[in-house]
Formats: C-alpha cells, sequence, structure tokens
C-alpha cells in the first residue's frame, strides 16, 4: 500500500512501553521508505497533534470493524490510553469487558463493547501468479 497523503493509518509503536500499541494518524508528507505522519490522539509537549517521520515497515490502514460476538478467549484491541493495545477478553461482567493483556498478566481491564475491537494482522498474501499484496487476517484466538 502507498499510503498517499491524506490517508488514515496506524502506527505500530516500538517505544518501551509502548510496544504492540497502534495509534491512529494521517499521512501529511511522504518520503523514499517513509512517511510523516500526524497522530490523532497524541500530543507534543505544546499540546498539538505530534508530527513523526515513520518508517512504511510500522504503518497499516486501520482494520476493518467487525460486528460479531465476542468468545471468551478472542484476540482482541482495546482503546485505552489515547491507543489500541492487544489483549485478551476473558469475561463479562454486567456491560463489561474483561481484557486482560499478556505483558500485564496480573492485571485486568474493563471496557465497553465500543472500546474494543477484534485483532487483526496486516499480513502479505501471494496469488497464484506469485503476486504478493497486503491484506487483513483477523486472529480470534
Amino acid at each position: 500500500m502507498a499510503f498517499e497523503i491524506g490517508t488514515s493509518v496506524e502506527v505500530m509503536q516500538t517505544g518501551e512501553g509502548l510496544e504492540g500499541s497502534y495509534f491512529a494518524g494521517v499521512v501529511i508528507d511522504r518520503t523514499p521508505g517513509m512517511r510523516k505522519i500526524r497522530y490523532k490522539t497524541l500530543l507534543d509537549d505544546q499540546g498539538k497533534p505530534l508530527e513523526e517521520l515513520i518508517s512504511m515497515r510500522r504503518l497499516r490502514p486501520p482494520p476493518p470493524r467487525v460486528d460479531e460476538r465476542m468468545s471468551i478467549g478472542d484476540l482482541v484491541d482495546a482503546f485505552d490510553n489515547d491507543g489500541w493495545w492487544v489483549g485478551r477478553y476473558i469475561r463479562r461482567e454486567g456491560d463489561n469487558y474483561i481484557v486482560k493483556f499478556d505483558k500485564y498478566p496480573d492485571e485486568e481491564h474493563s471496557y465497553a463493547r465500543r472500546d474494543l475491537r477484534f485483532h487483526h494482522e496486516w499480513s502479505p498474501v501471494s496469488d497464484r501468479r506469485g503476486q504478493t499484496a497486503n491484506c487483513w487476517l483477523m486472529i480470534k484466538r
């Protein structure tokens, strides 16, 4: 995917404490192999949307929304602290869904359904002719 200027993207974070999380942004400039991103929820020290030059390997389009019933054990993304974090749905308490994160196995967090989505990976696949393209793979368990 080319990720042209104006394209909505998610940026995979690699910094300490942010590994594996995704933050929404929009492409505002292009250079070979890189895109300048203006984040939608991350702010700089002056309170303005943070801008950062990102390798294309760390970018993906926003995943599709799947309106399907969640089952215990499903891998989900939870919107928390301005980004999407990968966790596992472990139980329901009333209207809330309880999620546990691999990085913090002793912690459980409660979310409304609107703050959860099924986890997807942006992955290369090849067709019969050997042509490669990226597509979404929904990872449920």
